[in-house]
């Protein structure tokens, strides 16, 4: 999406919001689609919400109650850059969740909420315009098992492994994780704290949190993984790595 974004950054750095956007696939009869960033790059979280009009003839969804997205990033070097995984492997594609509660009927309607740079790391730097990507069920794609490829046209950015904006003491911010225990110092605000796995999915989100100095707070996160610790307030958003030993 190759636009003049000097005016909006000007705007953001000044008067700084976070908002997470929503990118909506709504009524797939089978035909491919776009849909259009107004703010969100491929450092930002935003959510997915995909529905699927038919369940049967163009994509098979029926009693489904979580599809894949397989997905890569487009660069200037092509589409479907950097994809984390194969295709037919699902154990590193996010999932999105069934919202309406009744896959046996039309329509069914998915939905995630994830950070696309959390999945490709080997592009940092990069300047990334987009976002590739195609779902698919259980049943590994092909057929009426898979839609066709679909778009999301991201505000330019170059991607980054730790996001900054705004507030220029936020390195004075610091995470960490010790026995089961996650640590912040260095803030003296409201924030909000959401931890993402390597697949994009949050597993912890903690909104409101009064921050005076220093925080911890025991999480229950499985071992031997490494997380990605997002902190976003209205002056700063900052995210750091974490291992959950």
């Amino acid at each position: 999406m190759m636009k003049n974004y000097f005016l909006l950054f000007f705007m953001l750095l000044t008067t700084v919001s976070f908002s997470q956007e929503v990118l909506s696939f709504t009524g797939y009869d089978g035909a491919g689609s776009t849909q259009t960033a107004i703010t969100a790059t491929v450092n930002d979280e935003i959510t997915i919400r995909f529905e699927d009009s038919d369940i049967i003839n163009n994509f098979y969804t029926e009693n489904q109650n979580s599809i894949y997205m397989y997905l890569g990033l487009t660069t200037s070097s092509g589409s479907f850059q950097a994809v984390p995984g194969s295709f037919s492997d699902l154990s590193w594609q996010p999932v999105l969740n069934l919202t309406d509660g009744n896959a046996a009927t039309p329509s069914n309607t998915y939905e995630i909420s994830f950070i696309p740079s959390v999945l490709f790391t080997s592009l940092v730097g990069e300047n990334i315009l987009g976002i590739n990507l195609l779902f698919q069920n259980q049943f590994g794609g092909g057929g009426n098992n898979q839609t066709v490829d679909l778009y999301i046209d991201l505000v330019d950015a170059n991607l980054s492994t730790t996001l900054s904006v705004g507030d220029r003491n936020q390195n004075k911010v610091q995470t960490r994780y010790n026995s089961g225990k996650l640590e912040i110092s260095g803030i003296n605000t409201t924030t909000n704290i959401a931890i993402y796995n390597l697949l994009g999915r949050k597993v912890v989100d903690l909104k409101n949190v009064v921050i005076n100095g220093a925080f911890s707070k025991y999480l229950d996160l499985p071992k031997n993984n490494i997380y990605i610790v997002k902190i976003s307030s209205p002056s700063f958003s900052k995210t750091f790595k974490i291992v959950a030993k």
